[in-house]
């Protein structure tokens, strides 16, 4: 969602992360041939479909109502094991993420296979990709958004607005931000995000785990995430908690679907 409080660019983080110019510099250039692979790829692809039954998300609990009384909760083994291991093997190529770009509002990553329900479609490049399909299938289904709801204990019922995956790399970095508020204030009241951590090859803030944080710097940290491998972080949209990550270290990296939740009505 976009808005005033959207993540702006800490001209620290611009100068200190030289491993991302090269990637700005090729914008253009990597966006072009991205999309030619996208239009060959379309051009060719099977018309087989995956069921989204292939993937099972164990059920969420919350037995310290961290989630009502903190704001947030970190979850481990979101997926169960088996689809985890297959999700890893069906992540989609390079060629179906948009590559960054310079001052993308502070967040320095690769982001592709957009949902929103404004939309209201399935879009060609989640099509082309029937693992992914499946699993916005379930985080769109009514049990998770049910589940979502029990764990919140406000009685509020929710539907899925936003997904979208990420891949960040080598000192990608996320500015310290609050999200930006919909203009409907009893949706901001309701909106739960997700941030599902499916790989990483590291831990913390080494491989970008987005963190909680108590103010607009990374001096304050409330929770900083270790495991970034099949693990979530939910996030009530409303607390009064700011979230982020510092560069990626070298050579690190980190995949992650994102989705985000408000009331129906």
């Amino acid at each position: 969602m976009g808005g005033l409080s959207d993540p702006k660019t800490n001209r620290k983080l611009i100068l200190t992360s030289y491993l991302l110019w090269p990637r700005y510099v090729t914008y253009r250039y990597r966006r072009w041939l991205r999309l030619k692979l996208q239009k060959y790829n379309l051009g060719n692809r099977s018309s087989e479909t995956l069921s989204a039954s292939t993937y099972r998300l164990p059920v969420i609990s919350d037995p310290n109502s961290e989630l009502e009384t903190k704001g947030y909760l970190f979850v481990e083994n979101f997926l169960d094991q088996d689809s985890h291991t297959q999700l890893i093997k069906a992540w989609p190529k390079k060629r179906w993420f948009e590559p960054l770009k310079f001052r993308q509002n502070g967040k320095s990553y690769d982001s592709g296979l957009r949902w929103n329900i404004s939309k209201q479609r399935i879009d060609k490049s989640i099509e082309a990709n029937p693992e992914i399909l499946s699993i916005y299938n379930i985080l769109r289904s009514t049990e998770f958004c049910e589940n979502l709801t029990k764990i919140c204990n406000d009685k509020i019922e929710r539907e899925s607005y936003s997904l979208l995956l990420t891949q960040s790399y080598s000192h990608s970095y996320l500015t310290p931000h609050k999200d930006s508020p919909s203009t409907d204030i009893a949706k901001n009241d309701s909106i739960v995000n997700i941030i599902f951590f499916v790989q990483s090859n590291g831990e913390g803030w080494e491989s970008g785990g987005t963190s909680i944080l108590g103010d607009a710097t990374f001096s304050k940290p409330i929770f900083v995430p270790k495991n970034l491998n099949n693990t979530a972080l939910i996030y009530r949209g409303a607390a009064d908690l700011w979230h982020g990550f510092p560069r990626i270290v070298q050579g690190n990296y980190r995949k992650t679907v994102l989705s985000a939740y408000w009331s129906k009505s």
